[in-house]
């Protein structure tokens, strides 16, 4: 997650030590302090440890010494003296909202949510108005597969900071998987709005709102999101005219049944592609034979045959665009085989062989 790795700790800088202590000590303090803003952790770390040896209660130290850990990316290292940190610092009545935010991200970082949540909750219950910290929360409750708390974690993320476009992209995501489209198009505006050339933000966007309206029983509330995805699909290959962009918006067009965009768009494609794909093929066939180019579309359908065979839908098609070229032999064959794939249990297929079988002139 690309949020996720860009977030950084927020530590203090400015703790000093007591005047109680040693003068040698401070020495110490002030130069592991030193070491540690030039990012030299290991050589903070040994500064710090010597600090302890005189003061093995000293919180701080161990706070940073956990936190030159984290940075180090050495995060099984950096739990035990942050879950010190944490205990001397509760003890002595000091916050450990900062200690609970590493300890939090560390066992994310090691894959272990569960354990990453009683800092979190706990972190967010001392910081409400930390956007930061409900997005961890979020991130933790989602990789649990508690979809719904995570859900109204990101949310609240959301309304500490609206222009956050990773959080937007990222519940978007959640809802998506979570199967909740009308839930993933509301994220993906929302995150289209505050990052409008956030080019994976448009194309989860289009193809959310293609999936949603062929999901709608209503057609003309299903040729709405079409049109949405359109649009979006526009913009997107108006910024990143590639071969993916095109092939998505051939596929947009081919959702919403213009299929002389859908044909132009798709052929366009195909030249842009390196190594189409058995689906580029299959849509590009599906789209001539809408447009009754059927010898076109033989010979994408049987491109997408060699790349992906005995797949059902290919073979069916075939089977039909060769009935429409008057190809009986070659249609009742490609049909028997599209029968076979189905497991001889498709009564379309068996009603278009039975229609195609008188056609066929005996050998």
């Amino acid at each position: 997650m690309k949020k996720f790795g860009r977030l950084l700790l927020t530590i203090l800088l400015t703790v000093s030590f007591a005047s109680s202590y040693a003068q040698e000590d401070v020495a110490t303090w002030d130069r592991a302090v030193s070491l540690y803003k030039q990012t030299q952790y290991r050589e903070a770390i040994t500064e710090f440890k010597r600090v302890l040896d005189d003061s093995p209660n000293h919180a701080d130290s161990w706070r940073y010494i956990g936190l030159s850990y984290f940075q180090l990316k050495e995060y099984e290292q950096a739990l035990a003296p942050l879950g010190k940190a944490l205990e001397l610092r509760q003890a002595e009545g000091r916050s450990s909202a900062e200690v609970l935010l590493a300890l939090g991200r560390c066992h994310l970082q090691l894959n272990k949510p569960d354990q990453s949540l009683p800092y979190l909750e706990n972190l967010v219950k001392q910081q409400p108005d930390s956007a930061v910290n409900f997005y961890l929360l979020g991130f933790a409750y989602a990789n649990l597969k508690r979809t719904n708390e995570a859900v109204k974690a990101l949310q609240t993320s959301l309304k500490l900071d609206p222009k956050d476009a990773d959080t937007w992209y990222y519940l978007g995501v959640l809802q998506y998987r979570a199967g909740n489209l009308d839930g993933a198009i509301e994220a993906l505006r929302g995150g289209a709005t505050a990052a409008p050339d956030n080019l994976e933000m448009l194309k989860l966007l289009s193809e959310t709102l293609v999936r949603r309206g062929l999901a709608e029983a209503d057609s003309t509330r299903a040729n709405t999101f079409y049109d949405e995805a359109i649009k979006v699909a526009v913009k997107l290959k108006s910024q990143r005219d590639d071969a993916a962009s095109t092939e998505l918006l051939g596929r947009t067009y081919l959702a919403a049944k213009k299929y002389t965009s859908a044909e132009l768009t798709l052929s366009r494609a195909l030249t842009l592609t390196k190594e189409p794909s058995a689906t580029l093929y299959f849509n590009l066939g599906f789209a001539h034979a809408q447009n009754k180019s059927w010898t076109r579309a033989a010979d994408m359908l049987l491109q997408a045959n060699r790349l992906n065979p005995a797949d059902v839908n290919t073979l069916n098609y075939l089977g039909f665009v060769y009935e429409n070229l008057r190809k009986y032999p070659q249609a009742l064959s490609t049909y028997n085989q599209a029968y076979e794939a189905s497991g001889r249990n498709n009564a379309e297929i068996k009603e278009a062989i039975d229609r195609v079988t008188p056609m066929v002139k005996p050998q």
